[in-house]
């Protein structure tokens, strides 16, 4: 598989080498690219301005977009999708959970033991949104996505068994993880937001979370939950990067042919890419801090949770009101993005 994320200079360069002359700044349109998130996420730090620089140079010079990561034009997670839609901004990055009924397929990818990695996780989700498989998409494009995860579990006490979790407190988001933490026998506690999981954990309103291992130190998580099991793949949030689809027609053809390129399976393998080095490095960060505990559970253990939470997946293993079984499409995405890998 090519590395774009490694090779992402190697791109923006050729695309800026072989860029025409500028042409007069009355003809350049100007995007805004919002997010509420650090700028110091793998997404803002690195693969953000990655696609901004690539689609800007294969512009020709007809398209400049302004980035504004740590909600600098709007705080609240909440607000990023109507932010895109009132046109406050023109890109944006959308936790779909926290627009509840909107792209209601993209949660198939937030059952368990369904994706392994982002990469593979965004690019089959993506798949599905080409397929035409995603609603709510009719006046949208998608420029990119992520399916975060996948989740694990991280906790104030031991988590070494099932019974460590009997009655604990965890932070969920949306419906299928609150069933999952039900039916592992914990106490889903949902309505916070993920920037107050740490405080929540240490006022003792939370003894844990459901949260991507990648996200532990983002939010700051790891400074409040020191118990830890990655081997239980709780599913993989969706993160969305929406345009507007009259502003991409109003583009000049070069930058529209720029979007052409690197929207799309590009950016959206250049973020899973992203993140999956950010999971990886947060991960041996904590591994290697004594004041943690990562449990490996056997192969008993998981399968045993893995019958626990079968009721979700039989929920989704069956058509829905058109027909379409949207767990085997997600599977079937999965296998041929993992083939074509």
């Amino acid at each position: 598989m090519l590395d774009n994320f490694k090779k992402i200079s190697m791109v923006v360069g050729l695309a800026a080498m072989t860029a025409a002359s500028p042409v007069l700044a009355q003809d350049t349109v100007t995007l805004r690219f919002a997010s509420a998130f650090s700028p110091m996420s793998a997404n803002n730090r690195v693969s953000v301005p990655a696609f901004i620089k690539a689609v800007e140079d294969a512009s020709e010079g007809t398209l400049k977009i302004e980035h504004y990561p740590g909600g600098s034009l709007g705080k609240s997670p909440v607000q990023q999708l109507s932010m895109v839609e009132n046109g406050i901004t023109d890109i944006a990055e959308v936790v779909t959970a926290y627009t509840p009924g909107r792209f209601p397929e993209l949660s198939v990818f937030e059952l368990p033991f369904l994706a392994d990695t982002n990469v593979e996780a965004g690019l089959a989700a993506y798949q599905m949104y080409d397929k035409g498989l995603v609603s709510d998409f009719d006046d949208l494009m998608l420029v990119g996505i992520i399916m975060t995860g996948p989740y694990a579990l991280d906790a104030t006490g031991p988590l070494a068994n099932i019974d460590d979790l009997a009655g604990k407190r965890l932070r969920v988001a949306g419906p299928i993880q609150t069933e999952m933490a039900s039916l592992l026998g914990a106490t889903p506690v949902g309505n916070v937001p993920a920037p107050q999981i740490a405080e929540n954990i240490s006022r003792g309103l939370l003894e844990g979370s459901m949260m991507a291992p990648g996200n532990l130190y983002n939010f700051r998580i790891a400074d409040a939950a020191k118990h830890h099991v990655w081997d239980l793949k709780l599913g993989s949030v969706a993160v969305i990067f929406p345009m507007r689809r009259d502003t991409y027609e109003k583009l000049p053809p070069k930058a529209k042919a720029a979007f052409d390129t690197y929207s799309g399976e590009w950016f959206t393998r250049v973020l899973g890419e992203g993140l999956d080095k950010q999971q990886d490095e947060a991960k041996a960060k904590i591994e290697a801090d004594s004041e943690h505990t990562v449990y490996s559970w056997t192969d008993a253990q998981i399968e045993e949770a893995r019958a626990l939470l079968q009721p979700v997946v039989d929920e989704w293993n069956k058509p829905n009101d058109s027909g379409v079984n949207l767990y085997e499409e997600a599977n079937a995405a999965l296998e041929a993005v993992r083939a074509g890998n």
